[in-house]
């Protein structure tokens, strides 16, 4: 740096909201039960323990009460989404936002806050396969990988991100796909848009997204939205059992490339009668789902490249907006 030049330091707001990545095992080889110990680290003992470090890279933080993912929802997002339009306006050189989450919900977490998310400065989610204190933790690679991307430039206008095991993930296309593994994170139809390897973050592909047209009011109820499976010789009580409990929409998990059985598709009519939306999606991992006439369902959407479990959130979101399925059926080619 020539002498005179001042240097200002990007600033990067970590959020912690619990999960994998903020246990504490009780022992180095409790690699499956750790959730259970009721140890869990702030987002600033985290980054404590962790011992992260950036010559260039302030670090703020701030913090839920640190959960299990799989009690997080609808009104977690909105929280979400509020934080980091505070943590925005009220930080001149905020540089990006880390979001550490337990992996069994992240991909939705990641995905519903890309629908509402506005912004081109980058929201990066990640967590970790293993706890911070187990052997061969990935907790500390993940955090340290995503406190890069969310600072790197190149992450701006791409919406929301999820890093894991090196790699950058687009919010809508990420998956987790093995239990256990430390590669589990995986996007079937579009692979990484980049790598984090040491200190180089490179992207291969340059910023597209689609401008989230979604809009939230905070005291708006979420229409209830159910998943089917479908499975061989299943029948329609599921789907029954749904509308009689208030669904306004169906998302079928059906078998691929995307078909319910019989019976359901003669209990999805039924609901189709009563004015419930229903989407088709597919069990399998990859390709798109199509509204396949097979089913004879009348004004079936098809979920695109949305799993089942993203193509609820879609659709509880497009219900708020409208009811009219040509409108629903544009919102799913839009974001799918």
């Amino acid at each position: 740096m020539c002498a005179g030049e001042s240097y200002l330091k990007q600033t990067v707001l970590v959020i912690g909201t619990g999960g994998t990545i903020s246990c504490m095992g009780v022992d180095p080889f409790d690699l499956h039960d750790y959730p259970v110990s009721g140890k869990r680290l702030s987002t600033g003992e985290l980054l404590d323990r962790l011992c992260l470090s950036f010559s260039d890279i302030d670090i703020v933080t701030s913090g839920f009460e640190p959960v299990s993912s799989t009690e997080l929802g609808p009104e977690f997002w909105l929280a979400l989404q509020f934080e980091i339009l505070q943590a925005s306006q009220h930080f001149d050189n905020l540089s990006g936002v880390v979001v550490t989450h337990g992996t069994a919900t992240l991909e939705e977490s990641a995905f519903a806050l890309d629908l509402l998310y506005g912004s081109e400065m980058p929201v990066v989610f990640t967590g970790a396969q293993r706890p911070a204190n187990a052997i061969s933790s990935d907790a500390a690679h993940n955090l340290w990988s995503a406190i890069k991307v969310a600072a790197n430039p190149k992450a701006r206008g791409r919406g929301v991100l999820v890093v894991m095991n090196g790699s950058i993930f687009t919010a809508c296309d990420v998956s987790k796909t093995d239990n256990f593994a430390l590669d589990a994170f995986k996007a079937p139809n579009s692979g990484p848009v980049g790598q984090v390897n040491g200190q180089s973050v490179t992207f291969r592909t340059l910023p597209h997204r689609c401008s989230p047209s979604l809009e939230l009011r905070q005291n708006k109820a979420w229409p209830r939205v159910d998943i089917i499976s479908s499975y061989a010789g299943s029948d329609g009580m599921l789907v029954e059992a749904a509308i009689a409990s208030g669904a306004q929409g169906l998302v079928v998990a059906g078998l691929p490339p995307g078909y319910a059985t019989p019976d359901q598709r003669r209990a999805l009519r039924a609901a189709r009668e009563n004015g419930i939306v229903v989407v088709m999606a597919s069990r399998a991992l990859s390709g798109a789902t199509l509204p396949l006439k097979q089913n004879d369902i009348p004004d079936l959407i098809g979920s695109q490249r949305l799993s089942p479990q993203k193509s609820r959130i879609l659709l509880q979101l497009a219900l708020m907006q409208t009811n009219a399925i040509k409108e629903i059926k544009k919102l799913f080619v839009q974001f799918g």
